[in-house]
């Protein structure tokens, strides 16, 4: 009879762990749990490519907790109070194109989260408290195109953006963070990018090399940002294919801008029109006159 009891417990046990509040509509698959269980792989039958975690209070992501979900293309974990990632939370999901962990209280990425996640075309991190990504991070996601770095607690730029393994990268945003200053050779090896968005930090000076590398780049974002000076002819050497920049709402004395504006134009480089209520402005962009 003992025997029978403990067999029967641990059924139940596995039953409790194995079950998970989720549901199946024809295009994707949707969870409700309240956390996921150290050691034990959320397991859902029939499940769709595309998973979203909705009305939760997960805290964090345990090591291979969807290694039983092989085929998921798309995952989302967004608005869900995560706060700890480990090394391997999403191994066993090789065939992930997107993963959105936007809108959570994540402070550190370390090496080795995303080390299964080779496919990973978009990576949205926006809207969490991220003070730190550690160098190897992002090692093995060499096809993201897409990567949202918003609304977090950066104060430099990560060394993990500057390696060769994202040179698939078109789009990077680090707007709403904490950059004071951009360092020479910071996206060196990003020489894919096309769009950077800076805007909406601190950054008041720009070195000489801070943009070095980014030869495709297309369209950079600087606006509302602490910003006085410019050196229109240094950047442009650095970002040939530029098209348009973003100036808007920085520190600009009037000449000054009128000066950065005409160089810019010479240079085949359109400065987007700003929208500034200020009493004096130049293409919409509000400045001071001295």
């Amino acid at each position: 009879m003992r025997f029978i009891a403990e067999s029967v417990s641990i059924i139940l046990i596995f039953l409790h762990n194995s079950l998970q509040d989720c549901r199946s509509s024809a295009g994707f698959t949707t969870c409700s749990n309240e956390y996921l269980r150290r050691n034990s792989p959320i397991r859902i039958n029939d499940y769709k490519n595309i998973l979203e975690f909705k009305k939760t209070s997960l805290e964090e992501i345990p090591t291979g907790s969807f290694k039983l979900l092989p085929e998921l293309t798309m995952l989302f974990i967004s608005n869900s109070d995560v706060k700890y990632l480990e090394e391997g939370s999403f191994d066993g999901l090789y065939n992930l194109r997107k993963l959105s962990l936007y809108g959570n209280k994540l402070s550190i990425i370390t090496n080795g989260v995303f080390r299964h996640c080779r496919k990973l075309e978009t990576l949205d991190l926006g809207m969490n408290k991220i003070e730190e990504i550690q160098a190897d991070s992002f090692n093995d996601l060499a096809n993201l195109k897409d990567l949202n770095l918003g609304f977090n607690n950066l104060r430099t730029v990560p060394s993990s953006l500057n390696i060769l393994s994202l040179r698939s990268l078109r789009i990077l945003h680090l707007n709403n963070n904490q950059l004071e200053t951009i360092q020479p050779n910071s996206f060196n090896n990003l020489n894919s990018l096309e769009i950077l968005n800076l805007s909406d930090n601190k950054i008041s000076s720009l070195s000489g090399n801070a943009f070095t590398g980014l030869i495709t780049l297309l369209e950079l974002n600087l606006g509302s940002n602490d910003l006085r000076s410019l050196d229109p002819q240094n950047l442009t050497q650095n970002l040939s294919r530029l098209k348009t920049i973003k100036l808007s709402i920085n520190s600009f004395d009037c000449d000054r801008l009128r000066n950065i504006i005409e160089m810019f134009e010479k240079k085949g480089v359109k400065v987007a029109k700003g929208h500034s209520k200020s009493k004096d402005t130049i293409n919409g962009i509000g400045c001071s006159k001295t």
